[in-house]
């Protein structure tokens, strides 16, 4: 080809692939992310990235691989057979061989071949010096917008100036102030979760005073009912649940998961600061009155604030796998106070936000350094105090059971030890160099555990130095550092012995045995302590079989070999902690099962008092990088500290313990600009149905912008009262109250929900809030709202989860049910409930056959429409007064004279049928609980 032929197709090929680049989609960025970057990254930068560029490629950044070779591009997209990338990895005859250590598999090749058919997308690396250059709006510090200075009917508040501004520039505006009926339903359901009573719809139409709505939004605060509600909010972003997820054979339950959730109601209910909120959700046991930073909670502190530390603790525990809890918390944390995706650096650089590995691992030195307990700190008294006394009974007989059955297993895992002595010497001379080829030959069908080599290993250790008559020749032998001087060492040895004085040093049956047998490596020796282990414990079984309290064995050859296995050095000699380390799978699992019996009580019982899932500082761990994400493989030193993108230009390494209460601060501090964003954009979205920001976790370069930027600053500004690096001593500091009555008071929160053909051309997704967005009930307050208007809500605060959630008898507020990770009833996922395995952003929108047959097929709807014709049966036998009470008891107002008439009608032509389950006016109840009016918020 000439040569001004190649430029021009390297000039196409650059254009169309740097254009494809710019601008993938979803489905080809995961496509590379998944599964085209792993290949890249484990067979080709080893010569191609960081450290070599061989022929000058680099296959580790977008702007590498579209620079190409020396030669010019890898890869033409759209034509596999065209690119240089697949000839070489087709190993073809008389050409170049990548990778060159051997050819990857045909389904590796395959996914290279449709990446660069598809196009060959590279997604933009997240360049640190991009970031910096020009910084994510995100990133930038959030400062108080100047508010508009247009005036009238609607722009009464700051909000209403900054919605207004923005729906002028499309020539819109907000629609008409929403009717008063409209407004209560609206605020009670948004603030309670539950709908006004007729009274109290009644009352807010007939208040004539100026600050009628300040003074429903101050009642509506003030009532226990508003935590339960806004709880629940955050109970998603804490991806809370009373399952642990599968664990094994072990308790799947929570027993106190609980006490998290009812802190919870409690700190909105409270209005705690947002940011001592975060602290004590991270460092609750830094923080409580007199306790020291890095000391694990006391068994008998009763401050209820510990319970915070479930922020932490009640996700999933991914099969006991430590990483990966501990990344589950680093994912909680970022993504739920500061809207970042940082769990995405956990193998490899953040793709988009500027966040490295090395900041993932620093975090992940944080939560390393901490430990989770055994016993649990009480926080509470129990309400109940016989069951108490009978739970404490109950505990102490199963706790014993699990005690008197561990110290029982004590000698069985010492007796393991004894029995695989040999196997593990063989197993100590495998690890050696020169030996690791040695195919094993173990006494029995498997290879001795680890745990138990370990310990035969560091008593091996502790000899090493000691003259011994047993040990000493294993010592002297397996220093021998090449395997061909093995046999030469040993015939030296075994002629020395012909020096009695020499011989006197070696154990008689040692020497006779290394004598005859005359090892050539170091593995046929372990043989030989094996046979000899075996035959002194041998002739001690048969001795203790004859006579039961004999000392040692009548042979001082034997009793000398025995020792090794019996005496204080042996590794057989452990502690009932010591044992627990090293526990088979057998005495593992029947331990497991003991103590799900003790968990199981703490579960179930009433008398069980409430503890607090807590943390605590343990060893501090100084982490490393894992290269790749995998913890065999250590990369550079990091210190714990706080991501970069959110800190100020010089971060300081946490010094207090773990640094929990450390990285706490520099969240909320006022340097810090995406806190108090992530925050009130939050708020924002549960009152609007979407946030400013329509990405709720993610305020990265991936994530979208704000539709209203001065307002998401201004909404963060009032929140933290810090502008920049400057905070305001503001009394209203980080009040998420406050910040209800600023968004509820806004005529932007009070304009009706009015369709406007007009301003749905302009913006079809209402953006731009031309109108109140209708909201349809979430589960929560559907069901309860079901209970309320049936006069039968239990809307006590706190205490331990209700099971069965759609059972009829049950009347708890929904947000006290059980939530278990293992097996989530379907009408919980019929109704849109949360991812509970991670930090939920926002709950999915759907809309399925499931939710109409339930609300036409549920015994506990069925049994709310029975209650409430009851009610009205009980309260008139005229059918016009009980149609009255079914509206005003269900919809909170009257029923207008269509309504009337088509109920009457209804009531006096339809006829009961024996089969039938509800009667007519039980049936026009259910009716009216199905209908929009009820089931959304206009």
């Amino acid at each position: 080809m000439p040569s001004f032929v190649r430029v021009a197709v390297a000039l196409i090929f650059m254009t169309s692939l740097t254009v494809a680049a710019d601008s993938p989609s979803t489905e080809q960025v995961e496509f590379f992310e998944k599964q085209v970057r792993p290949l890249l990254a484990e067979h080709c930068q080893a010569c191609h990235g960081a450290k070599k560029e061989e022929a000058g490629l680099r296959l580790d950044y977008q702007a590498g691989f579209l620079k190409g070779t020396d030669s010019g591009p890898v890869a033409v997209p759209g034509n596999p057979q065209g690119s240089r990338l697949i000839q070489v990895l087709l190993y073809a005859d008389n050409d170049t061989q990548m990778p060159p250590k051997g050819k990857l598999a045909d389904e590796q090749i395959a996914v290279i071949r449709k990446w660069v058919e598809q196009g060959a997308v590279w997604p933009k690396d997240s360049a640190a010096v991009e970031a910096s250059a020009q910084p994510h709006w995100a990133f930038q510090p959030a400062h108080r917008p100047e508010i508009s200075r247009e005036q009238g009917a609607q722009t009464q508040t700051p909000i209403d100036s900054f919605v207004v501004a923005k729906l002028r520039e499309k020539e819109l505006n907000l629609s008409a102030a929403a009717d008063r009926y409209t407004l209560i339903r609206r605020a009670t359901l948004d603030m309670w979760g539950i709908p006004p009573t007729f009274a109290q719809v009644q009352e807010f139409l007939q208040d004539t005073t100026p600050d009628h709505v300040e003074r429903l939004i101050d009642r509506l605060l003030a009532s226990p009912l508003y935590g339960q509600r806004w709880a629940r909010h955050w109970l998603d972003v804490a991806r809370y649940a009373d399952s642990k997820g599968y664990v094994f054979t072990a308790e799947p339950r929570y027993p106190y998961s609980y006490t998290y959730r009812d802190y919870v109601v409690d700190a909105f209910n409270q209005d705690t600061p947002y940011d001592q909120f975060i602290k004590e959700q991270l460092a609750a046991d830094q923080i409580v009155e007199g306790q020291a930073a890095g000391a694990p909670p006391a068994a008998e502190t009763h401050d209820p604030r510990l319970a915070a530390l479930g922020f932490l603790t009640v996700g999933r525990r991914y099969l006991n796998n430590n990483n990966d809890i501990i990344d589950d918390r680093i994912d909680v944390v970022t993504r739920g106070l500061l809207g970042l995706t940082v769990g995405c650096a956990r193998c490899h650089d953040h793709k988009f936000d500027p966040i490295p590995t090395a900041d993932y691992y620093s975090l992940f030195g944080v939560f390393a350094s901490t430990t989770e307990p055994e016993e649990l700190p009480i926080i509470g008294v129990p309400k109940n105090p016989v069951a108490y006394q009978q739970f404490l009974q109950e505990l102490a007989k199963r706790e014993a059971e699990v005690l008197k059955y561990e110290q029982e297993s004590v000698p069985k895992v010492a007796q393991e030890i004894r029995d695989v002595a040999g196997d593990c010497f063989q197993q100590i001379a495998r690890q050696l160099p020169a030996w690791a080829p040695i195919p094993a030959m173990f006494h029995g069908k498997n290879e001795p555990r680890g745990p138990i080599v370990q310990r035969w290993k560091d008593a091996l250790s502790r000899t090493a130095a000691q003259p011994h008559p047993v040990l000493g020749t294993w010592h002297r032998l397996a220093a021998i550092a090449k395997a061909e001087e093995f046999p030469g060492e040993v015939n030296r040895l075994v002629d020395s012995w012909s020096n009695g004085e020499e011989a006197a040093k070696v154990n008689p049956r040692l020497r006779a045995a290394m004598t005859e047998q005359r090892p050539n490596t170091l593995v046929d020796l372990a043989r030989i302590y094996d046979s000899l282990f075996r035959a002194a414990q041998g002739e001690w079984n048969e001795l203790v079989k004859a006579t039961p309290d004999a000392k040692q064995l009548p042979d001082s050859s034997m009793e000398e070999l025995r020792q090794v296995l019996y005496d204080a050095n042996s590794p057989a000699n452990l502690t009932l902690d010591e044992a627990r380390a090293i526990y088979g799978n057998d005495i593992r699992n029947m331990v497991t099962n003991l103590k799900r019996n003790v968990d199981n009580l703490k579960v179930t019982s009433p008398g069980a008092p409430p503890r607090a899932m807590v943390l605590s500082d343990g060893p501090i761990h100084e982490p490393v990088i894992f290269i790749r994400g995998n913890p065999g493989r250590h990369g550079n030193r990091v210190p714990r500290q706080f991501l970069a993108a959110a800190s100020s230009s010089e971060r300081k390494p946490f010094a207090k313990g773990s640094g929990r209460l450390e990285l706490a601060e520099e969240i909320v501090a006022a340097r810090n600009p995406l806190t108090a964003r992530v925050i009130v954009n939050r708020i924002w979205q549960h009152h609007f149905g979407t946030g400013l920001v329509l990405t709720p976790s993610d305020f990265g370069t991936r994530g979208l912008p704000p539709t209203h930027p001065e307002l998401l600053d201004w909404l963060a500004v009032e929140t933290s009262g810090s502008s920049g690096t400057e905070t305001s001593p503001s009394p209203h500091r980080w009040s998420i109250k406050r910040i209800h009555r600023l968004i509820v008071g806004s005529a932007v929160y009070q304009q009706s929900s009015t369709e406007n053909a007009a301003a749905r051309g302009r913006d079809p997704e209402n953006r731009l809030l031309w109108r109140m967005p209708r909201i349809r009930l979430d589960f929560e307050s559907f069901r309860d709202s079901l209970l309320a208007v049936a006069g039968k809500l239990d809307d006590v605060m706190g205490g331990q989860p209700f099971d069965a959630v759609m059972n009829p008898g049950t009347t708890r507020r929904t947000i006290y049910a059980f939530i278990n990770r293992n097996d989530l009833p379907g009408v919980f996922r019929a109704f849109d409930f949360a991812d509970i395995d991670t930090s939920a952003a926002e709950r999915p929108q759907t809309t399925v056959p499931q939710q109409s047959l339930l609300a036409m097929n549920s015994p506990f709807i069925q049994e709310q429409a029975r209650r409430l014709a009851s009610d009205c049966h009980s309260a008139s036998d005229d059918s016009a007064a009980q149609i009255q009470t079914l509206y005003r008891r269900i919809v909170s107002r009257d029923p207008n004279d269509e309504e009337r008439q088509l109920s009457l009608a209804y009531l006096q032509s339809a006829q009961t049928t024996t089969t039938e389950k509800l009667s007519s006016l039980e049936r026009l109840a259910q009716v009216l609980l199905m209908t929009n009016e009820f089931m959304f918020v206009d």
